[in-house]
């Protein structure tokens, strides 16, 4: 339990009332009740000065009071539990009943279990307990789906009926399953948030094998991670605006990123039934044929323009200083940002317009990296020829030519030097948006980091690579857990920025990993007693954490574990549904 103030404001007027927080069965969640009301503020602050730091005192004490309460009920109760024991204490993470939560608000628990009864048999395992455990350990600790299966007893829920092979047997099942997942993961995310479907962002990155054997789906090809001999897949991924995946597509590793994007997007479209999509796309994607292709099928495009592909006339009026639309300066009058249009298009085949940026920042970034390689050019050419050949850093060796008349002299590239300085802090797209605003087209595209961050997400917290399964089915099946994972991952970051609270993607997994209780018995009645357990021996560093934890959980509608529970109680606030049960 915990007492706040509430003011609440109504006709200009204020009044306050202290309150309880509850647990409600009739809600099955948390509520309040109201302790004391002091009615309205501003009359009360005429008759009372110091009303206010009255009631702050009065909330202060009764929280002190339940706690001492609280602690006294612990104290009464670990008087009477066994701690001799000759084997140590079991200890559970209780971090993943908030992503049980976010699972459950997806609705995948009812999906699943229809699914399996829709298998007539074919499914005898717990199919929703099996994706729900790799998918949230996906997220908590990612390894192996052995490493998996043998973790699985250090959860607060019990998984203690399923085997290494419900395991396996799961991945096919998703492979086969994953449009319709998909499909009804969509759906219900439209119930959660408002989710704009007519603007969509897409991009593609590689997921290697520690392996060298190629098949219908792993080969080997322009690795992102410079995987150069290990057999990889494509992922191309689509993402709304919040950052939030939309549907993803799985290609073989040697095909290339500029043939994924119309199949994944089209599909999306068509599967929508929308009359009209923008696709927002890096410029890794932008070809001709594309943009071709995107217009021929009724789409809308913003994707980001490599300078160099443009011709020399339309280059002279990217770095002109006349006809920017709109100029940002500094207090010190220097010039910060400036945007223009150029109406023209970047194909006489299409109907578009570029738009270009000019940023200090960036151009300050720019410059730094530029003169880096430069110097490392520099210092690379004074080690001599056998070194520039050893060498094979792309951002290094660019700029280095053969000396004319030579076929193993080495010179640096001047000439590409000045060229990139001149480019330094310019950014240019284009559209098929030709009424739109500049600069509502530039913030769309610069919303791709989203996507940039899921794939961070993927490769890092999810640790979705290098993939340790090597059917195409089961390679299938394992994506489609790391995209629930990501999926569930997204949306907690979303709901808890939402609720106020500042927390990276990675600082909420660290916490919840650290969510954990130590499970005692007492003596007499034989219950079983859950034990919140700290992170650290400062007091004030471990109070911090156990706060930023149960706010985490409140986010999801958890009621936080007190220091100690019962089976009884924690299963109540931790809101375990019927087809889960706490570990003993």
């Amino acid at each position: 339990m915990a007492f706040r103030l509430k003011v609440t404001k109504t006709n200009g007027r204020e009044y306050a009332a202290i309150v309880e927080n509850i647990y409600s069965k009739q809600r099955h969640g948390s509520s309040s009740r109201t302790v004391r009301t002091y009615g309205d503020l501003v009359k009360l602050r005429h008759k009372e000065p110091n009303i206010d730091e009255e009631i702050r005192k009065e909330v202060a004490r009764l929280n002190a009071d339940a706690e001492a309460a609280n602690q006294a009920w612990v104290n009464r109760h670990l008087q009477s539990v066994d701690l001799v024991r000759e084997k140590a204490l079991k200890q559970v993470n209780y971090g993943i009943a908030f992503y049980r939560k976010i699972w459950e608000s997806l609705k995948l628990h009812t999906w699943f279990d229809r699914a399996k009864r829709n298998s007539r048999g074919a499914i005898k395992y717990d199919l929703e307990q099996t994706v729900f455990l790799l998918a949230a350990m996906r997220i908590l600790r990612p390894m192996s789906k052995s490493k998996t299966f043998s973790a699985k007893d250090e959860l607060v829920f019990d998984f203690s009926n399923l085997t290494l092979d419900d395991i396996y047997n799961s991945l096919d099942v998703l492979a086969d399953k994953k449009t319709t997942v998909i499909a009804n993961l969509n759906k219900n995310l439209e119930e959660i948030y408002a989710r704009v479907k007519t603007i969509a962002f897409y991009d593609v990155t590689t997921f290697y094998f520690e392996s060298f054997d190629s098949d219908e789906l792993r080969a080997r090809g322009m690795s992102k991670e410079n995987k150069t001999n290990e057999v990889q897949v494509v992922l191309g991924l689509l993402v709304d605006g919040e950052g939030i995946p939309i549907d993803y597509e799985l290609f073989r590793g040697n095909t290339s990123e500029m043939n994924t994007i119309i199949e994944v997007v089209n599909n999306y479209k068509m599967k929508n039934r929308l009359q009209r999509v923008t696709v927002v796309a890096d410029r890794g994607l932008n070809s001709h044929l594309n943009l071709k292709s995107l217009t021929n099928l009724n789409f809308d495009y913003i994707v980001a323009q490599s300078i160099n592909r443009l011709t020399e006339n339309i280059r002279e009026k990217v770095f002109s200083d006349d006809n920017w639309d709109e100029v940002l300066v500094s207090s010190d009058n220097t010039e910060t940002f400036k945007v223009k249009t150029l109406d023209q298009s970047s194909s006489s085949e299409l109907d578009n317009k570029i738009i270009v940026t000019w940023s200090a920042k960036r151009q300050a970034h720019d410059l730094k990296v530029l003169n880096e390689r430069f110097e490392k050019c520099r210092k690379l050419l004074e080690k001599g020829t056998g070194a520039v050949n050893a060498s094979i850093k792309h951002g290094v060796r660019q700029f280095l030519k053969i000396k004319k008349g030579t076929k193993v002299e080495y010179s640096s590239n001047e000439e590409l030097y000045k060229k990139r300085q001149k480019q330094a802090g310019y950014y240019a797209l284009i559209t098929s948006h030709k009424n739109t605003d500049a600069m509502q087209i530039y913030r769309d595209l610069r919303n791709l980091w989203h996507i940039e961050e899921c794939f961070r997400v993927m490769k890092t917290n999810l640790d979705a690579r290098p993939v340790y399964v090597w059917t195409p089915k089961k390679i299938r099946g394992h994506f489609l857990v790391c995209y629930l994972a990501l999926v569930m991952e997204r949306l907690a970051h979303y709901r808890i920025e939402q609720a106020g609270i500042e927390l990276s993607g990675q600082k909420i997994i660290e916490l919840l990993g650290q969510a954990r209780m130590t499970i005692l018995e007492q003596d007499k009645t034989k219950k079983t007693l859950y034990l919140k357990q700290g992170i650290s021996a400062d007091a004030n560093k471990n109070n911090e954490y156990a706060e930023t934890v149960d706010n985490l959980m409140r986010v999801v509608g958890i009621d936080p574990p007190a220091a100690i529970e019962d089976s009884i109680g924690l299963a109540r606030k931790l809101k375990v549904s019927s087809n889960m049960k706490l570990v003993i």
